[in-house]
């Protein structure tokens, strides 16, 4: 059940969903009025980006990507200062 019929809905009817034929958004009060085709477009965003499981599953294998090639970045570059500074010393 919807409740608080005096807020402002935005109904998305193209959802590009198998699974959901519709989707309303409520607007908070008090912010800013951007136009209604901005509301429509941010609506549709949204709906989309909530759409697939398989986008989260995505973020996340590329956030392991990133750490795993951070990691071994910083251990060649620490390996190479610790060659440097041992060449510089014993040399």
């Amino acid at each position: 059940m919807i409740k608080g019929i005096n807020r402002q809905m935005i109904e998305v009817t193209h959802t590009g969903s198998p699974y959901f034929e519709r989707a309303f958004l409520v607007v908070r009060t008090g912010s800013s009025q951007p136009s209604e085709e901005m509301l429509q477009s941010m609506a549709k965003k949204v709906v989309q980006q909530a759409d697939t499981y398989a986008g989260l599953r995505r973020q996340r294998a590329r956030l392991w990507v990133r750490r795993i090639a951070w990691s071994a970045g910083c251990a060649v570059s620490g390996a190479g200062l610790l060659w440097l500074i041992q060449t510089v010393l014993y040399g």
